[in-house]
């Protein structure tokens, strides 16, 4: 391989890196946005919303480690695949919680599950 194939793979891989980290940790980071939005439209109390967000905070903690085991394992592009695919299935259903155990399954379960797959940081 030549220095500037060796290079170029390097910018690509960089810069994956960095659109993965964007959309795992930006998910994330902006879920406290739709705070009002989402309990004024499902009836879900603040208190509800909160403690789905603090155990979402939990489980990317406790599910890095697991997902990083199955990503030596099974491989990496697998286990970023699966994480999109749950965050993907938490964001779709968390507009139709009507309670909050179901804003618990899918914000602070399946996002926060996701994320921890994809994420690396």
């Amino acid at each position: 391989m030549t220095p500037s194939a060796s290079s170029r793979q390097l910018a690509w891989l960089a810069v994956a890196s960095a659109v993965i980290l964007m959309i795992t940790m930006g998910v994330r980071q902006t879920s406290g946005l739709f705070l009002l939005p989402i309990t004024q439209t499902t009836g879900v109390t603040i208190v509800s919303m909160s403690f789905a967000l603090a155990v979402g905070q939990f489980m990317f903690g406790a599910a890095q480690p697991v997902f990083g085991a199955l990503a030596d394992k099974f491989g990496s592009v697998l286990v970023i695949v699966a994480g999109a695919a749950l965050m993907a299935l938490g964001a779709i259903l968390t507009p139709f919680m009507t309670s909050p155990a179901g804003l618990l399954l899918t914000m602070g379960i399946f996002g926060a599950a996701g994320a921890a797959a994809g994420s690396f940081g």
